[in-house]
């Protein structure tokens, strides 16, 4: 099995404990044995405490998705996410929390996000004038060092997921 480890972010941290992310992706092979394949590694969220609120609206099973850019992808070499992609989500400082499972993804541009697309994600950021400025500033932070800045044609891609692993 191999692991990708997808943090872009300056903030969060780069390069978890490996030892931490083998236990924890053995408890939830365990308890999820279906799981066991290649995976990623992503850190959610803007500073320690929008992660851990983010991580409770997965548990709770009010975020049912998250979002990612092509463009990233392609510029950072990151592996592209399919259903059934299994995704272990880590706090702001690197400990593993939880594993979701892709279990769709498709594309739209920035230009069309719809309340449909956001209504994935947490409760205080669905409303369409919340999510957009808050994604526009997240991710012209991560586009402007590949010189790209947020377009209303910008492909992103919408990926939905269920809750699989993590202590409730």
């Amino acid at each position: 099995m191999k692991r990708h480890i997808i943090i872009a972010d300056d903030g969060p941290e780069q390069s978890p404990d490996s030892e931490l992310l083998d236990s924890f992706w053995q408890q939830a092979i365990n308890a999820v044995p279906e799981i066991a394949r290649d995976h990623q590694v992503r850190s959610i969220g803007i500073d320690e405490e929008t992660t851990d609120l983010i991580i409770e609206f997965i548990k709770t099973g009010e975020k049912k998705g998250t979002y990612s850019l092509p463009w990233l992808i392609e510029a950072e070499g990151y592996p592209k996410t399919n259903p059934n992609t299994p995704i272990m989500l880590v706090s702001y400082d690197g400990i593993p929390k939880v594993v979701v499972q892709i279990t769709g993804v498709y594309e739209t541009t920035f230009g069309n996000i719809s309340l449909n697309d956001t209504s994935l994600d947490g409760p205080p950021v669905r409303d369409l004038d919340v999510w957009i400025p808050l994604h526009t500033e997240y991710w012209n932070g991560l586009l402007s060092k590949h010189n790209l800045a947020c377009t209303s044609d910008m492909p992103v891609l919408v990926e939905k997921f269920k809750f699989i692993y993590g202590v409730i």
